[in-house]
């Protein structure tokens, strides 16, 4: 009897944590297999293969993200992921180069001919792909939930030979589970509000693809 009565003063607890602000990151390596992410922790998994420190990266170049999302929200995507390889490698061919350059020489990179001969072109020898595996918008009065699946990846020309990579889920989530009229008003508020942001999603890509590069090695002090 005493473990059922506890159990709504765990559910209300879990409920609590799920919906507070003191969330911190975990980094798990890929081959330590499924790791539970908890309600109070974010996961982000990564590998780094022996030939980024033989041959670090000193210049990347950004190919056109894959995945979900319409073409104002991949040119996001790729916009940020940019910037952020700027603090980590001294050269970076972003989205808005590489499609002048694409026109200009010719190119087209989602072919792995097409990539030998652009990196030795422009003496790059290293391409970033990321791939948005999913982006969701979830209302339901109470509640509204977005998530961001990004997977991002570090190779040579030929996509086969990964040099390093990361997942990571990004959520964003307010409302909450009404337990009076007060707190019902309250919730549906917050989630109304919450859902009609238009500013959640680049703020999302920011700290998703920010924790994503923490193990991305700063290739500058090579």
């Amino acid at each position: 009897m005493k473990n059922l009565k506890r159990k709504p003063y765990l559910l209300l607890l879990c409920i609590a944590s799920l919906l507070s602000g003191c969330m911190h990151t975990k980094y798990s390596h890929y081959n330590d297999g499924e790791t539970l992410e908890m309600p109070t922790s974010r996961v982000v998994k990564f590998e780094i293969d022996d030939r980024f420190y033989q041959e670090p990266p000193k210049c990347v170049t950004v190919l056109p993200v894959k995945g979900m999302g319409g073409a104002n929200f991949r040119s996001s995507v790729g916009a940020t992921t940019a910037r952020h390889l700027f603090q980590k490698v001294n050269r970076v061919i972003g989205p808005y180069e590489r499609n002048a350059l694409e026109k200009k020489l010719a190119y087209d990179l989602t072919y792995t001919r097409d990539r030998r001969q652009f990196s030795k072109h422009m003496n790059c020898e290293h391409f970033v792909q990321v791939t948005v595996l999913e982006a969701t918008k979830t209302y339901a009065v109470v509640w509204a939930q977005q998530l961001i699946h990004l997977v991002i990846t570090l190779h040579g020309p030929a996509k086969k030979k990964l040099i390093w990579r990361a997942s990571h889920s990004v959520t964003r989530e307010n409302g909450g589970l009404p337990l009076s009229p007060f707190s019902l008003g309250s919730a549906i508020i917050k989630a109304g509000k919450s859902h009609g942001e238009t500013d959640t999603f680049p703020s999302m890509l920011d700290d998703g693809i920010r924790r994503m590069f923490v193990k991305f090695p700063d290739t500058r002090l090579y």
